[in-house]
Formats: structure tokens, C-alpha cells, sequence
């Protein structure tokens, strides 16, 4: 079995389900912890299988599913049946090189005529990952996880048989626990979904101040706009970016719906970034660098003109005087303009057409590399939208009111997901408006010091429930311990379930411990 070294791990890449069954027996053997790492869009101790801050925690058993990719469409019954390596698009920073466009997930549905009528706003991440975390895309009407019929994976139990789990109409059925089990279930090595038909979609992106967007963001809609529930609610697909700092207050709404198949098509692709000499990389060269002075503030300006301290004092006043005011409202003008006007000073926002899986993962050209953006993502029900913008406006007024300095310098993302019939999916029985809140990779310190736990502190009340893969509070923590067991109808069958598949809990990692409140394996004394 093959093994690779990525991102300082050694990772065994197994070639069968046999060498998978053969890992997961090592891993009860050893007492050790097993975890599959996908395309690492998780955050990295929901991936790792050790804590690698603990050194009581015993080395574990990391894996990689790259030689595990096979795709079988079924063009009988329009389905697929994918191994869970398989990316779902291209993914660029694959470690193992495997990953292509051609043998994606995404390009071969779309070449023998069939597509999944959603996905995220990159198409990176694995099969078995985005299943994992209960991934979803921007849509209240359609859905990845509702085309999912089986799940196939390998227990920690004794015998380590495959498990098959298919779609039943019984709400205790455990293959609506096994939709979503962030690896704790087993090593999913394949799922089987049912296709749609190709499609091409249309779209448009207007980028306005608040005042003027098509939206009415802060609202009730009574302005005859519609207010954001109900723009979500309506629209086929949609996001908005939505900068909310007192002197910006700049809104970009992204939009699309499905295209007919007798609708004339001209391929003509989203630009999120303007290009220059046909490549995104300026730009995103230039955004970075402006993000990372603003992020690395007042670090870099010490390091420049320490041997004048009058001087940095000087400056850092005026930075921190203005910076909200006046310095971020300029550079978002460069970064994010208002769209233009026509001669009749009617806005020209940017259109565009592209296939299914061209068009709707609208962030996929941007480079988690080149750009690192992390964040927090709140799921919380569809009929509380109103209620969570005024609590967010409200938070990041104070918040910025506070803290002059550039700390806060970015965007925030909402969109909205529809119902999930998975027990641990943060959409389980209800529509829900997702609030992404972006933090700068290259910033200094760590956005949970002090960054989402504001906000979180702040929409508590309003019973969000966190994306599994990205920052969520501290589970272990006396305000935090017991909250999002409460959120979740079937909590206690998941985790009986978990037990079952997991007696010796091999796939539980110090994070998911800490984070779901699972206590120790039982031991036996002899």
C-alpha cells in the first residue's frame, strides 16, 4: 500500500476495500485512531487523527481515498454509484496529483448526459467528505444530500463487514444517520445518487450599497423588494456577499436558475475577479497583498519604522482613526465596485451562462492558497432570517465600534439550504438561512480568540446550528457544553448508532470527543 507524506502527515493511500478493512483492523489492533482526510476544506482537527497539540494522544492511522475513485453511471435508471475518493470536480491542491478534471465526478456525469442539481461553491472536496459534513449549496429548492440512495462504508465492529444503507421511508432508518456522521460511523468507501438531466444555468451579479440593492437586506420588504427570505425562498440559486462595516455597506447579489433545454445558450462564464491578460492570478496576487497589510496590522508597520517610534505611533493613530471611515471604504471600491451605469444611469450588472458544474460552484476559480479565507458558518431557520440579520447588524456594529483596527476587514455570506431529512445535517427538519462570517487566513492571531465568539455569543438565542466542517464553538466549554445537543431531535440515536458501528471508537479523534461530549470506550478488566 502506497503512502504519501502531505501537510506534515504520513497518509496510506488504500486501493480496494480490502486494504481499507485491513487499516481499520490495525487501528482496533493498535487502540489507535483511524480518519480519512478528503480534499482538507475541514478544518484540520475535524480531519486529523490526532490531536497533534497532545502528545498523550497515541500516533494514529491517517488515509486517503485517491486510489479508491471509480465512477459507474447507470444510464438505465440515472444513477451513479461514485467511490468516496472521487473529487467532485478538479481539485487543484491535491497532494497525490490523481485528481483531474476528466475523472471527477461532475465532468464524466456531464459528458454521458446527467448532472446532480447542486453543490457548493467549490467543487474540491471529495465524495465521501461532503457527505461527511453535511455540505450543501445555495438553494432552498434544490439539494445534494436529497439525491443520495445508498451509503456503503466499513464499521469498527468485529467482523468489519461493508455496510449497505439505503433510502427507506422510515424516519428511525439508520441510513438517515449514516447521511451525515463526520467519519464517526466508519471509512465511507462509496455512495449511490440519483442524476438529473444536464443542464445549462443563467445568471446575474449586481453589486449595489444596501440602500440600493435588489434585496432589501435589513428588512421587511415593505419597500415593494423583497426581503431576504423570501429572495432566497424564490430564487432557484443565490448568495450574497455583504459587507457590512457602518461606512461600506456594500451588498453582492449572485443569482441563477436553471436554463430550459430549447433556450439559446451562449457559454459565457461568471468572472468573479476581474482578469487581466486572461488570468485571475493578479488580481487575486493583489487582493492577497491587501488583505494580508490590512490582516498584519500594526505588526508590519513596527517592523518598517520601529527605529521611529513617533512616527509609528503617528501613523497607527491615523490607520486607526480611519480605517473604516475611509481607507477599507476605498479599497473596496477598487475591489468590489458598485456596478456601472448606463448613459440613462441604469446599473450594467455582470450576466453569465455556463454549464451546471461550470456555473454553479461560483468561488471554484478562486485559490484557497492564493486567497485563504476561513470561517464560521450558522445555520438557522429559514422563518428567523429577519431576526438573525437585525442581531448580525446590530453585533457588527458594536464589534466595529470597538475595535478600530482592521481585525473585521471582510465580507460575510448568506445563503440559504433546503430541508434535510439526515438526523445530524445542521438542515435536519427545517429550510435554513446560512451566515458564513469570513475571517482572513493571513491575519494575525486566531478568528475564536475573540472574533466568532462575539457573534456567536450574539445569535445564541436564535438556536443556530453549526456547518460540522468549519469553526463552531468550543463543545467542551461551560457556556458551549450540551448546546447543540439540544438542537438535534434524534442526538441520542445518532449516538447509539455510533456506539454500534464504533464500539472501541477507533474514528473518534480528541476533537469529536471534546466537541459531541462522547465519553471514553468502555474497558474490560481481565
Amino acid at each position: 500500500m502506497d503512502i504519501i507524506f502531505a501537510d506534515g502527515v504520513n497518509y496510506q493511500l488504500p486501493e480496494s476495500i480490502a486494504d481499507v478493512q485491513s487499516l481499520v483492523k490495525q487501528a482496533r489492533e493498535q487502540g489507535t485512531v483511524i480518519r480519512v482526510r478528503g480534499s482538507y476544506h475541514s478544518i484540520p482537527p475535524a480531519v486529523n487523527s490526532t490531536d497533534t497539540a497532545s502528545s498523550a494522544t497515541p500516533a494514529g492511522i491517517s488515509i486517503m481515498l485517491s486510489k479508491m475513485a471509480s465512477v459507474q453511471i447507470n444510464t438505465d435508471d440515472a444513477t451513479v454509484t461514485v467511490e468516496a475518493g472521487c473529487h467532485l470536480g478538479f481539485d487543484p491542491f491535491d497532494p497525490t496529483g490523481i485528481s483531474t478534471l476528466k475523472n471527477s465526478l461532475f465532468y464524466q456525469l456531464d459528458q454521458a448526459g446527467f448532472a446532480i442539481p447542486d453543490m457548493g461553491g467549490i467543487i474540491h472536496q471529495t465524495v465521501g467528505g461532503f457527505l461527511s459534513t453535511g455540505s450543501a449549496g445555495g438553494s432552498t429548492q434544490y439539494s445534494f444530500d436529497q439525491q443520495l440512495t445508498s451509503i456503503r462504508f466499513i464499521p469498527g465492529t468485529d467482523d468489519l463487514t461493508p455496510v449497505e444503507l439505503s433510502i427507506s421511508d422510515d424516519p428511525n432508518d439508520a441510513f438517515l444517520a449514516a447521511g451525515v456522521s463526520m467519519g464517526l460511523y466508519g471509512i465511507i468507501v462509496s455512495a449511490t445518487f440519483n442524476l438529473v438531466k444536464r443542464f445549462n444555468i443563467k445568471g446575474i451579479q449586481s453589486t449595489s450599497t444596501v440602500q440600493k440593492c435588489k434585496v432589501d437586506l435589513l428588512g421587511t420588504g415593505e419597500d415593494g423588494r423583497p426581503d431576504l427570505q423570501e429572495f432566497l425562498t424564490t430564487t432557484p440559486y443565490a448568495r450574497l456577499l455583504w459587507y457590512p462595516q457602518p461606512a461600506v455597506q456594500k451588498v453582492v447579489v449572485w443569482q441563477a436558475a436553471p436554463m430550459k433545454p430549447d433556450d439559446p445558450y451562449k457559454y459565457k462564464p461568471y468572472q468573479e475577479l476581474p482578469e487581466i491578460l486572461g488570468s485571475y492570478l493578479p488580481a487575486e496576487l493583489a487582493a492577497d497583498l491587501v488583505y494580508t497589510l490590512m490582516g498584519t496590522w500594526p505588526n508590519w508597520l513596527n517592523d518598517a519604522v520601529a527605529e521611529y517610534p513617533l512616527l509609528y505611533d503617528g501613523i497607527k493613530a491615523i490607520v486607526d482613526t480611519y480605517f473604516y471611515s475611509d481607507i477599507l471604504p476605498a479599497v473596496l471600491t477598487v475591489f468590489a465596485p458598485v456596478d456601472p451605469v448606463d448613459a440613462k444611469g441604469n446599473p450594467q450588472p455582470q450576466t453569465f451562462e455556463d454549464s451546471w458544474y461550470g456555473g454553479l460552484p461560483m468561488d471554484n476559480n478562486m485559490s484557497d492558497k492564493l486567497f485563504p479565507v476561513e470561517f464560521t458558518e450558522l445555520w438557522i431557520p429559514i422563518g428567523q432570517t429577519q431576526a438573525a440579520m437585525t442581531a448580525m447588524n446590530e453585533a457588527f456594529t458594536a464589534f466595529y465600534g470597538n475595535n478600530p483596527g482592521p481585525s473585521g476587514a471582510f465580507c460575510t455570506e448568506l445563503y440559504a439550504a433546503p430541508e434535510s431529512q439526515f438526523w445530524m445535517s445542521p438542515a435536519y427538519g427545517q429550510d435554513v438561512v446560512r451566515i458564513d462570517i469570513f475571517w482572513f487566513g493571513n491575519n494575525i492571531g486566531s478568528p475564536t480568540d475573540a472574533f466568532y465568539p462575539f457573534f456567536w455569543d450574539k445569535l445564541k438565542n436564535l438556536n443556530f446550528r453549526c456547518h460540522w466542517a468549519k469553526y463552531m464553538p468550543d463543545g467542551s466549554s461551560p457556556d458551549w457544553k450540551g448546546y447543540s445537543q439540544q438542537l438535534y431531535p434524534k442526538w441520542d440515536a445518532f449516538m447509539q448508532l455510533r456506539e454500534a458501528y464504533d464500539p472501541q471508537q477507533i474514528f473518534v479523534n480528541d476533537y469529536w470527543r471534546a466537541q459531541l461530549g462522547i465519553p471514553p470506550a468502555a474497558t474490560t478488566s481481565l
